[in-house]
């Protein structure tokens, strides 16, 4: 948002870098990933990461859901969401952090689909940042 902004003020005459400089700051460079690649990699924020389920994974109700996390309160919110971003599921676990932190989250959450459909698992809790999100893309499919 900061570069849209800085570009708009540059627009407005308000800067005294080139239009041109800034957009080429702000152009995103091309992925060094094969197109129509996928990453199986878990989404992580700094402070959470999400073991599984895997990115592009095919998930039916209940699904596991696993991973460390080092927030502040010691849980964490999972959430199933569709394509769209609606909430499908949550639940609020907690991270196993008795040895040391980050810990160790793990559960299962029970949501309804009618037909094989995009959406994505989601992590979030407090960090002493502020707040922290991981999320990975998964296809939701009916039992």
């Amino acid at each position: 948002m900061l570069p849209a902004l800085a570009l708009a003020a540059c627009l407005l005459g308000a800067c005294s870098s080139s239009v041109d400089d800034i957009t080429a700051a702000i152009t995103a460079s091309p992925s060094s990933a094969p197109p129509g690649s996928t990453s199986t990699a878990p989404a992580t924020a700094p402070s959470i990461t999400i073991e599984t389920p895997l990115a592009s994974g095919e998930v039916s109700s209940p699904v596991s859901v696993t991973g460390t996390a080092d927030v502040e309160g010691d849980q964490v919110t999972v959430r199933v969401l569709d394509g769209a971003g609606a909430e499908l599921a949550a639940i609020q676990v907690d991270v196993d952090c008795t040895h040391r932190c980050p810990g160790t989250f793990a559960t299962e959450l029970s949501f309804f689909v009618e037909h094989r459909e995009p959406g994505s698992i989601q992590v979030s809790g407090d960090t002493p940042d502020g707040p922290a999100a991981s999320t990975v893309p998964v296809v939701l499919f009916p039992v």
